[in-house]
């Protein structure tokens, strides 16, 4: 579990090379809008791409189970040349699944949406029409 915390410390600081010392070689990394990454290059070349010092991790929730770490947080950014604490951010979850030897196998990443027009966001409440 804790090589799963710690992505996100070195990720929020721009540690590359502190990042892929938690990974696998053949690790995985899905984020929804961007293609599946396989193998730590590409991994790597994709967090590098996304790292930023005006980005970072609140996490709320963190359940781990053999093998599985699952977080639940709020990646902030903040817009450069932004006033400090104008900042947006989006909730998530990511699921990681990690090797023998605790390392990040696979990471895969949710965010929440709101429910799409003509779907209600609660069962017992159904769309208005």
């Amino acid at each position: 579990m804790k090589h799963a915390m710690l992505t996100y410390h070195y990720l929020d600081i721009g540690d590359i090379d502190g990042y892929a010392s938690l990974t696998e070689q053949n690790v995985t990394l899905d984020h929804p809008g961007a293609p599946p990454y396989r193998g730590r290059d590409a991994v790597l070349s994709a967090q590098a791409a996304h790292a930023t010092l005006l980005r970072r991790h609140e996490l709320d929730t963190v359940v781990a189970d053999e093998g599985r770490v699952v977080v639940l947080g709020r990646v902030v950014r903040q817009a450069p040349g932004a006033v400090r604490g104008t900042a947006y951010g989006v909730d998530f979850a990511d699921v990681f699944t990690l090797s023998g030897q605790t390392l990040v196998r696979a990471c895969r990443r949710y965010y929440y949406a709101p429910p799409s027009s003509g779907l209600s966001a609660h069962p017992e409440h159904p769309p208005a029409e």
